[in-house]
């Protein structure tokens, strides 16, 4: 019975040690750890009051929205278009760019920054395409801002 004893206390002495040990550890992990300017901005958002975080998110997205207005057909003579029309309109917060595509892949025309507010009526294509329709892509995106872009049909018919 005494050799129980000497183990029940062993056991006991090991669970109280442990016990000690781990409110030791828990006490200096709960110590706040300096918080970088990084980490500071990723909680920022966490931060707001739960009534205003809608409120936050809705003027990031509608910062980040670009409304598309264009020709889905185009008509060409030759390299140069005839019907073709693409608008940056006035609810954009920024510059527009576009490029076109063939059926290949290959770009067939590049823009200039079109502001918010304006439009293009007409361009010339870098490499002439053949005679007859077709199937293009249009990628369009804000000049500077971010680096999403969308890509959209488009019919280029040369006569």
């Amino acid at each position: 019975m005494n050799q129980a004893k000497k183990h029940n206390s062993l056991y006991l002495g090991i669970c109280i040690l442990m016990v000690v040990f781990l409110a030791v550890m828990g006490h200096s992990c709960g110590q706040e750890l300096a918080v970088s300017e990084y980490e500071s901005n990723v909680n920022q958002i966490t931060e707001i009051d739960a009534s205003k975080r809608q409120e936050e998110l809705n003027a990031i997205v509608e910062e980040g929205k670009m409304n598309v207005n264009y020709s889905s057909n185009a008509v060409f003579s030759g390299a140069v278009s005839e019907t073709f029309n693409i608008k940056n309109i006035k609810n954009n917060h920024h510059p527009i760019v576009f490029t076109l595509y063939d059926e290949g892949g290959d770009c067939i025309y590049t823009s200039k920054k079109i502001e918010p507010g304006y439009e293009m009526n007409q361009i010339e294509l870098s490499k002439e395409l053949s005679k007859g329709t077709h199937e293009c892509k249009l990628k369009v995106g804000y000049a500077q801002e971010g680096n999403v872009t969308s890509a959209f049909p488009i019919t280029i018919e040369v006569k």
